[in-house]
């Protein structure tokens, strides 16, 4: 992945290094037991199957749309990423010396819960990404037995999660306002002031009567961890249905939002208010 770019208002604003060092998001759901029969159209995915030295899971990996965090899964950019999760890592607690299995599938999923065929040429405008995944289940070690044995029985409990990691290169800034609008508006040198107003990097997610939130660009879904905490540090959400983000206006500038922000005077506020 390119390391994001930052512009000269995010460094004026103090907000260049956190646009830098927060290049991925971490989220939590809960993990499924796959049952030995997969659905045909699927079965591809996951060809290992009945194998007694292998635990099978799966689990919703992203939902397309507006998330709690103000993160937003644009449906094309999600879509590009579906199968970047395949062979990725899955360790122990995120902890990437710790490997106790691999990612060995995924698909998508309408609001149906009905499988998305693979070689639609539009992204659905919203769709979930399952990973199904394995965990080895064959150890040496005494020390190592018994801690897998008691992970899957505590898996069969609903004591564990699992929290994907994605990486992304750049984002823009989804906007929508009580009125239902939805907008994407590109994240440039113009429009860079409006980093600071978005919540992860510690503004209100609100600007001139829209609510803002980072449009991720540029994904790769880079593993997954088994984890017992979900109130992970890296903003995690457990669980997480993501409300639809369908855009109303595809044709958006910058001209068209009531500016008062000092930062657009200073980067050219007079060519700013000449877009129509």
């Amino acid at each position: 992945m390119n390391e994001i770019t930052v512009f000269q208002s995010e460094i004026n604003d103090g907000v260049a290094e956190a646009v830098k060092s927060q290049a991925s998001v971490a989220y939590c759901s809960s993990v499924t037991v796959t049952e030995k029969s997969v659905d045909p159209e699927i079965k591809v995915l996951a060809e290992n199957l009945n194998q007694f030295d292998l635990y099978y899971l799966e689990a919703v990996l992203v939902s397309t749309g507006w998330n709690k965090n103000d993160d937003v899964f644009i449906p094309e950019a999600t879509w590009a990423a579906r199968n970047s999760p395949v062979d990725k890592q899955f360790n122990f607690m995120h902890d990437e010396n710790d490997i106790i299995g691999h990612i060995t599938g995924s698909y998508a999923v309408d609001a149906d819960g009905m499988t998305i065929a693979d070689d639609i040429e539009v992204a659905p405008e919203q769709f979930d990404i399952i990973t199904r995944a394995v965990i080895y289940n064959s150890w040496t070690a005494a020390k190592n037995v018994d801690r897998m044995d008691r992970i899957l029985a505590e898996i069969a409990e609903g004591k564990w999660f699992v929290s994907m990691e994605c990486l992304f290169a750049g984002f823009d800034y989804a906007m929508t306002n009580a009125a239902g609008e939805t907008r994407l508006l590109a994240r440039n040198e113009e429009t860079a002031f409006l980093t600071k107003h978005l919540r992860v990097y510690g503004g209100t997610g609100k600007y001139e009567g829209w609510d803002l939130g980072r449009g991720l660009k540029s994904i790769a879904f880079s593993g997954k961890g088994l984890v017992s905490n979900p109130a992970n540090p890296r903003s995690v959400i457990l669980n997480n249905k993501s409300r639809s983000f369908v855009l109303t206006n595809t044709e958006f500038s910058i001209g068209e939002l009531n500016m008062s922000d000092v930062n657009v005077l200073q980067i050219g506020r007079a060519s700013c208010r000449e877009r129509v």
